[in-house]
């Protein structure tokens, strides 16, 4: 299942590496939705990395989370301010964990 569409309606769990964190969060299971103009659910992304290769600005930093069911790391949007908008990340990823909305 890709990410929520309507995530930023959501309230806001928390605040992980300066960025908001919406939806459900218990650790390890549930981790929520990382980022704002670049969000990653983190319950969707495989860890896979692709985002972090195609991303020209090094927006995504890998990040454990051991004991989530999908995977033990994760793409955190460290560099969220630096994305210029150009979508190679939400295309190429193969579960559709990244959202990217110019605001």
């Amino acid at each position: 299942m890709p990410i929520d569409p309507d995530f930023a309606t959501k309230p806001k769990a928390g605040s992980h590496n300066d960025h908001d964190v919406r939806g459900e969060v218990k650790p390890p299971e549930k981790l929520g939705i990382h980022g704002t103009q670049v969000a990653v659910d983190h319950d969707v992304c495989n860890g896979d990395a692709i985002c972090v290769s195609v991303c020209p600005v090094s927006v995504f930093e890998m990040i454990d989370s051991p004991g989530h069911p999908l995977s033990d790391q994760k793409s955190d949007p460290i560099n969220e301010s630096e994305c210029i908008f150009c979508r190679a990340c939400e295309t190429s990823c193969p579960t559709q964990a990244i959202k990217i909305t110019e605001l």
